[in-house]
């Protein structure tokens, strides 16, 4: 058990207390409903903003009242939103603008409560290169900027947008600009910082909140070092890679910094921890965390009624605040961990775990799309150490059943079954190869078959006793399959006997395929029409998205490898390249046309 670290109290004021009766919350998904969780709980109304994508999302019916905005970027339709309610408050949640000092001052100047650090905090710390100055005046040392390998990333937001690591320098134009594209249509700033790339370090975030007193304290580190395309995936505390002395060294560094910038509310101060033990300034991230629940578990403190009560004048006691066991956070993302972790869209289906934490922004029937990030939910588990808390996030990953998009769930799993994860040997480089996991596909399409059987039979109006498949004439003997009887069923779960063990099976359709478990069933046609010749050197979509730009013209000689066309979705860019040299033929689409995956996008001719 550690506490945390209480640092002497700054110079500070103690405002008049302000009430705040109801709030806006200025984003979507889980963290929108993570906040409204909250304002209920404190008897605070509470109100959403929506897009026309987010229409029939969860959050909007989550909250009292909730208004159409064009944009979750426009500042003013967003001010505009919190006065048409009256919302005394508003809270940013995290990416959008919850890190934008305009939108924090536009806050102040309409007389709206801004949850968070004051504006001149943000302004500070909102650019990764006037963050990094004030950490190296404050005496904490930064990531060096020269030398290959190196990490080109978006100097505005974070999340792994406008991000891209460059092995050569012949590679960091192409680099700096997919980054800069990204990060501009991201964070609406292309602005890019480029440092070292650190090999095998690990990335240590340190939670601190600072209140209305002046004082800035640590709540205990995170580590986060389990990422794909820099995006974390995992996220766990305590880190299994700190021994004490770092820790505090971490510790007392984030809270110099946070005091250097007069910071308030729920922060973090985000480092690289290199293999020699030496660890480097990243970034601070003036807002809560995607995985702030880890702190929580580990803390029982509430970080976003923190918040709230600080942005009302409340002081906090914030002495004597120990840790108790560890947690661990799994994201679980609707994307295809075979397919080089492509986004997947399609309508949601899914039975959530049972006994852990789940923030999720979906529910049955939730439309995933192209417009935002893929991720779904949050999966959280405390236990009394880190192997219990492992052993219950795994048995809540194997407990989760989701239909209707591919998934990261049986990559997740694992990580967590894999020894250099289970030893706390991991680092931001750290990967693993993935293939679906096959080994229960023979039960699967066993269920799967009894099922299908079950339900002509059931449905059928002419001679309902005659056994579905029945034929009078010979048929060759099956091969050797398990042995199922079929206890009950309905159009979504079955429930069978399986060579003498009971299993229960959750079941979907749509026009694509059966997902009995966490098994597909893709629907073949009768007559499948064949591929033309040439086809494998066309260049077709490898996941759903938007066409951002059309790189070649119509006859147009390429080469093997040259780009051909950017696509985006979720907010991730996506370059599609020739398989081979060859004259484009015909280019199938247009600038903002919405493809899906595997469709032709521009039709080559013959090789060169």
């Amino acid at each position: 058990m550690q506490s945390a670290h209480r640092r002497d109290h700054g110079v500070g004021r103690i405002p008049a207390l302000k009430h705040i009766r109801k709030l806006l919350v200025a984003n979507r998904s889980e963290i929108a409903r993570r906040v409204f969780r909250t304002c209920r709980e404190m008897g605070i109304a509470t109100a959403a903003v929506y897009s026309d994508a987010d229409r029939d999302a969860p959050h909007p019916r989550d909250a009292d009242e909730a208004v159409r905005i064009d944009s979750y970027l426009s500042i003013a339709a967003i001010v505009a939103a919190a006065q048409r309610v009256n919302a005394d408050a508003i809270h940013p949640g995290y990416g959008f603008l919850a890190e934008n000092a305009d939108f924090a001052a536009a806050c102040e100047a309409a007389g709206i409560i801004f949850i968070g650090p004051r504006h001149e905090t943000i302004r500070a710390m909102g650019s990764k290169i006037e963050a990094r100055k004030i950490a190296e005046a404050a005496g904490v040392p930064v990531i060096p900027t020269e030398g290959f390998p190196l990490l080109v990333k978006a100097a505005a937001g974070g999340g792994g947008k406008g991000m891209r690591r460059v092995e050569r320098p012949e590679d960091l134009d192409e680099a700096m600009a997919a980054a800069r594209c990204e990060a501009e249509s991201a964070f609406g700033d292309g602005t890019l910082l480029v440092e070292r790339y650190l090999e095998g370090a690990r990335h240590i975030e340190i939670q601190i909140f600072g209140d209305v007193n002046g004082d800035v304290i640590d709540l205990f580190e995170r580590e986060c070092s389990v990422q794909r395309r820099h995006q974390k995936i995992i996220e766990e505390s305590p880190s299994p890679g700190l021994d004490r002395p770092t820790r505090q060294t971490m510790c007392q560094a984030a809270v110099t910094i946070g005091r250097a910038i007069n910071y308030t509310s729920a922060g973090t101060v985000e480092f690289l921890l290199a293999p020699s033990g030496e660890f480097f300034f990243l970034e601070v991230n003036t807002r809560i965390q995607v995985e702030h629940p880890v702190t929580e578990m580990i803390t029982g403190l509430d970080l976003v009624r923190m918040q709230i009560d600080t942005a009302e004048g409340r002081a906090l006691d914030l002495s004597n605040i120990r840790t108790n066991g560890h947690a661990i956070e799994a994201r679980l993302y609707a994307e295809d961990p075979a397919h080089n972790f492509f986004p997947s869209t399609g309508q949601v289906r899914w039975w959530p775990p049972q006994h852990v934490r789940v923030e999720s922004g979906i529910e049955t029937g939730t439309e995933v799309g192209i417009d935002y990030d893929p991720m779904l939910a949050k999966i959280i588990a405390h236990g009394r150490d880190r192997d219990d808390a492992i052993r219950k996030l795994r048995h809540a990953l194997e407990s989760t059943c989701i239909h209707g998009v591919v998934t990261n769930r049986e990559f997740l799993i694992r990580v967590l079954d894999h020894p250099d994860f289970v030893a706390g040997q991991v680092h931001t480089g750290w990967s693993l190869p993935f293939d679906h996991d096959r080994s229960e596909e023979a039960l699967h399409r066993a269920a799967f078959d009894a099922y299908r059987m079950a339900r002509i039979q059931a449905d059928r109006k002419i001679l309902p006793h005659v056994p579905a498949g029945y034929r009078n004439n010979p048929w060759p003997p099956r091969a050797a399959a398990p042995q199922i009887q079929i206890l009950s069923f309905d159009r979504n779960h079955l429930r069978a006997e399986i060579d003498g063990v009971q299993r229960h099976f959750n079941i979907s359709e749509d026009d694509l395929n059966w997902e009995i478990g966490n098994y597909y069933v893709e629907k073949l046609s009768r007559y499948p029409s064949s591929q033309s010749a040439g086809a494998h050197e066309s260049a077709s979509s490898p996941m759903p998205g938007k066409v951002l730009r059309i790189l070649v013209a119509a006859g147009a000689e390429v080469q093997a490898g040259q780009p051909l066309v950017v696509l985006e979705a979720m907010k991730m860019e996506q370059i599609v390249k020739a398989h081979a040299a060859g004259k484009v033929a015909v280019i199938l689409v247009k600038v903002g046309d919405v493809v899906a995956p595997g469709q032709t996008l521009i039709q080559m001719g013959e090789e060169i």
